[in-house]
């Protein structure tokens, strides 16, 4: 019978760590805004060794900043003033790094993306980048 540790959380140091996006969804923000919340396998030395970390890109002109960082870090090159439609399909299989933080809500202690690095030719991924769920696989 398989077994677990109750309550175990898993969770990286804070700092640089690599992610590679395994799921994205569409969805309103409590505010009532159009946003795409991100799920992120990241790691810091070992790409098999991962934590799930959720984020979200809202569509409101005080967080365009967030989606142009998450853009960058992920290999585009912005164009300014562009007219940009961004859709959460746009994200699927995108890699980069960013700077985990650690929070505590309610009693739980989770990592939260910081921000969103540039690319830097100077760092490169430890051994593979998780394998995410292929995009005909998915369940939505």
């Amino acid at each position: 019978m398989p077994e677990y540790t109750t309550g175990a959380q898993e969770l990286l140091p804070e700092g640089p760590a690599w992610f590679a996006i395994d799921d994205a969804g569409e969805k309103e923000s409590k505010s009532g805004k159009a946003m795409i919340e991100l799920q992120l396998l990241c790691y810091v030395d070992d790409p098999k060794q991962t934590v799930r970390v959720f984020d979200r890109l809202v569509f409101d002109p005080n967080s365009f900043w967030k989606i142009d960082a998450f853009r960058v870090c992920t290999g585009e090159k912005l164009v300014e003033g562009q007219k940009v439609n961004f859709e959460a399909e746009d994200c699927l299989d995108r890699k980069g790094r960013c700077f985990l933080k650690t929070t505590t809500y309610e009693g739980r202690t989770r990592n939260e993306i910081d921000q969103y690095l540039p690319p830097d030719p100077d760092q490169q991924p430890p051994g593979e980048p998780p394998q995410t769920v292929p995009k005909s696989n998915r369940p939505f």
